[in-house]
């Protein structure tokens, strides 16, 4: 059936459009139902109705996934977009849904906390191929080309670093090619949200420029986007004190301010700004002592991951940097 092919094109172009290698898909599986009196523009009782199906395992991050093909979903013709929580047994299911202008609806599914969800396309009434007196084959258009990526133009928001197929830093940024400098931005982001941070930043002259007079840079001369994700590992059993100003102390709570400092690795991922492009990967050690680790700017949390290894970070982006390409 002709519709049936066009519901795997939907299912390939989800998965091509915003899945890692991280996440893994099962091949299409297709089945059929019979009848097509209960939908609301009703339909012959021996009218078919295709469906085609998979699902993604992702681990932890199964749910960002879920969002990620969703996001794309949406850019490519689907409307109607819902979802909600669907109360359960034994779990609560996030429900995604939408529908597509040829006909095609879509649901996801979501067990709270699986490390996999499914992908469910199924397309409208269609004459069974079996049957004669069907209309010709090639009644479907073809589906237009995917939209690329969204570009974000700021280091404020981490989605060009977790969803590169779906965000990119800066489309006009120079391509990663000739000879070095090239410069950098960074772009830190931690999962854990009750816990405070020491910041990571690149030498000042690995970044672009201010304009003159200006506090705008030059965001077309970045090359490369540094990913730089912090996780904690354990307590280090050890406590940093670190005194603030006393508009920050109000918020603290008491001068000094004394945090329990975690242990810390930082994962390091370099892209290419105008394409998402992965150029590099490695991971730096929190190595930092005593105050070196007070963050600039802090909240109420008590928790600190240790600072990064400042010398071994730069020491693996200076190649990047210097590279003749």
């Amino acid at each position: 059936m002709e519709f049936e092919q066009r519901l795997t094109e939907h299912l390939s172009r989800a998965v091509d459009g915003a899945l890692e290698p991280a996440a893994r898909a099962t091949p299409p599986s297709h089945s059929r139902s019979v009848g097509c009196a209960e939908l609301p523009e009703g339909g012959p009782t021996w009218g078919l109705r295709p469906r085609a199906e998979l699902t993604v395992s992702a681990g932890d991050k199964a749910e960002k996934y879920l969002d990620d093909v969703a996001t794309w979903i949406l850019r490519d013709k689907f409307a109607e977009y819902e979802w909600r929580w669907r109360v359960g047994t034994p779990a609560d299911v996030k429900e995604i849904t939408a529908v597509h202008e040829d006909g095609t609806e879509l649901l996801m599914e979501m067990a709270r906390g699986s490390d996999q969800f499914t992908v469910r396309m199924t397309g409208p009434c269609t004459w069974p191929p079996d049957r004669p007196g069907g209309p010709p084959a090639g009644r479907l258009p073809p589906l237009p080309a995917p939209s690329g990526p969204t570009q974000t133009r700021s280091v404020d928001t981490p989605d060009p670093c977790r969803s590169p197929k779906l965000y990119v830093y800066n489309l006009t940024s120079r391509p990663f090619t000739g000879r070095g400098p090239h410069l950098m931005m960074l772009v830190r982001y931690a999962d854990e949200k009750a816990m405070e941070y020491a910041e990571v930043q690149l030498p000042r002259d690995w970044e672009p420029r201010y304009a003159p007079g200006t506090s705008q840079r030059n965001l077309d001369q970045v090359q490369l986007l540094v990913c730089v994700h912090v996780t904690a590992t354990r307590d280090s059993r050890q406590d940093v004190t670190c005194n603030y100003a006393s508009e920050d102390l109000l918020l603290a709570g008491g001068s000094p301010f004394t945090f329990d400092l975690f242990e810390s690795v930082y994962h390091v991922t370099v892209r290419e700004a105008r394409s998402g492009r992965k150029v590099s990967e490695f991971t730096v050690p929190g190595r930092q002592r005593g105050e070196d680790n007070c963050p600039f700017r802090m909240n109420y949390n008590r928790k600190l991951a240790r600072g990064i290894d400042e010398a071994a970070f730069e020491r693996r982006l200076r190649p990047l940097l210097e590279a003749a390409r």
